[in-house]
């Protein structure tokens, strides 16, 4: 069942306390055009047809809100490198040297976009894997996080998570501006380095009592995945051509030196207790709260708590410690090695814990998914989820699996058939702007569209069992009760009707605006 309605569940100051964003982030197309400062790179050697995109490319962005500013006026007087936060467009061919990146000092704090007048470097006919390789080639040889590609008709928008957008080159590009190169640009892919987090190396063994359960699930289930086709496994580092020595070095600190990005990863929550939700009535009796606080966010000792509105009236709702374990960056998720390819993320208070295994081999590259802030985001949803639930309907299969399994999420570049889904899944996010899954944004997307989901399965009179989270020009998320049940319901999916499998198999190529 598909969700769209957005609703005001949670404050955005809840959001912004139980996920650990810090800062009010924009989530609207329209305030991340206003959040945007944008400079024209000007030494790039560029044609007549560019020279007159990039004239529209202007006009639409001040349209859009944007604010433009001066290449030399981005520059900090005082480092003689680019300021925090601005977006650097470049039209044209540049030279070794003289590319936006030789002038950045951190390459996370800025958003670089090339522009080329010539057709995308992509192949209908190429594996899936092969275009994504093609496009990640050409954004490593420059530098560049996005690059458009012009034609007379179309231009064409390749990102570094594998999007590839056909836009029509008409006289006004408004549209296809605020609708999808806004996104792309204020919510830029930059992947996150294990400093980002709370490290704790060496802490993780799934050996455990508590953990070996969900490592067999893994284990078991990462066969089924290959056989699915879903999971691209990886561009590595090593097969990019990069222009010098600095370029590539540039490139491996940006990936926290990275072997490569990979795409999808596989996550199972562990199971856990659910303290149902409060009434108002209840929830005034801890400590004389005020539940009328606009904030709709209380910390009671130790404890979080939120206001949802999913019913008429207001419940309150623990906000608890979360985990994940899931398959770090760059292993391949079709031949798991539980003992090395798992890691273990928490949302501890509003901050990340990242635990890698223990006695693992220095040579191995492991780091956070860049799907980290999302990963966690369906496991705070799950568990608020649980709660509402566990309040309003006790009989609840969602919550008796939360509470004896967990929950499982799968993530990969593609869809799958929204008509084949059981009853009880509710889809959500087809019509959020199209950002990257590294961002706020895409975090704060899982969490609200969870429980809009919830919030209509119960305006239907559906049992919530689970949601597919789409992220636009990306992928999907899907929340299930295992990763060995779910691939299984896809491969017969797959196996009983061909008509469906183009729709269920993944394919990063072109991908239309609708």
């Amino acid at each position: 069942m598909m969700v769209e309605r957005q609703t005001d569940i949670l404050t955005p100051e809840a959001v912004e306390e139980i996920l650990g964003t810090g800062t009010r982030v924009p989530t609207t197309r329209e305030a991340m055009a206003h959040q945007l400062r944008v400079t024209f790179f000007p030494y790039g050697r560029t044609t007549p047809r560019l020279d007159a995109f990039v004239e529209k490319l202007r006009v639409s962005l001040r349209r859009c809100g944007a604010t433009l500013i001066e290449f030399g006026d981005a520059i900090d007087g005082t480092t003689g490198k680019l300021r925090d936060g601005i977006v650097v467009v470049a039209p044209g061919e540049l030279d070794t040297g003289n590319t936006p990146v030789d002038h950045a000092a951190n390459l996370r704090r800025v958003t670089f976009m090339g522009i080329l007048d010539r057709p995308a470097p992509l192949d209908d006919e190429l594996h899936p894997q092969e275009k994504l390789n093609s496009i990640v080639r050409e954004l490593a040889w420059s530098i560049l996080q996005v690059i458009v590609y012009l034609q007379d008709e179309v231009w064409t928008i390749c990102t570094m998570n594998g999007a590839v957008i056909r836009c029509t080159n008409d006289d006004a590009l408004d549209g296809d501006v605020l609708g999808t190169l806004v996104p792309k640009l204020a919510a830029p892919v930059v992947p996150p380095h294990a400093d980002d987090f709370d490290l704790r190396e060496g802490a993780l063994n799934v050996m455990t009592d508590e953990l070996r359960a969900y490592a067999d699930d893994f284990a078991s289930s990462s066969v089924l995945w290959r056989r699915t086709g879903l999971l691209l496994f990886h561009t590595s580092v090593a097969t990019l051509e990069f222009r010098t020595n600095f370029y590539k070095r540039i490139a491996a600190a940006y990936l926290d030196n990275r072997s490569g990005m990979s795409y999808g990863f596989l996550a199972r929550q562990p199971a856990a207790a659910v303290r149902a939700a409060l009434t108002a009535e209840e929830f005034a009796r801890l400590d004389g709260q005020n539940v009328n606080d606009p904030r709709g966010v209380w910390k009671i000792g130790d404890k979080r708590f939120v206001r949802a509105k999913v019913l008429p009236e207001p419940l309150f709702v623990e906000a608890p410690d979360v985990w994940m374990l899931s398959t770090r960056s760059g292993c391949d998720k079709t031949n798991i090695d539980v003992e090395r390819d798992l890691v273990l993320t928490g949302l501890v208070n509003g901050t990340i814990v990242f635990m890698t295994p223990n006695g693992l081999c220095a040579k191995v590259d492991c780091k956070p998914s860049y799907d980290t802030t999302a990963i966690l985001a369906h496991a705070m949803g799950n568990a608020l989820v649980a709660s509402l639930l566990k309040r309003i309907d006790p009989l609840s299969r969602f919550v008796a699996g939360f509470e004896s399994s967990g929950m499982a999420l799968a993530h990969w570049h593609g869809d799958l058939d929204h008509d084949a889904l059981p009853q009880g899944y509710f889809i959500h996010g087809t019509l959020n702007p199209p950002v990257s899954c590294s961002t706020h944004q895409s975090a704060i997307y899982a969490l609200t569209g969870k429980l809009h989901a919830l919030k209509e399965s119960l305006q239907s009179e559906v049992s919530f069992l689970g949601d597919v989270h789409i992220e636009p020009h990306h992928g999907v998320n899907v929340t299930w009760k295992s990763l060995k049940s779910l691939a299984e319901w896809l491969l017969k999916r797959q196996e009983r009707d061909e008509r469906h499998a183009g729709r269920v198999i993944s394919s990063v190529g072109y991908t239309t605006k609708s």
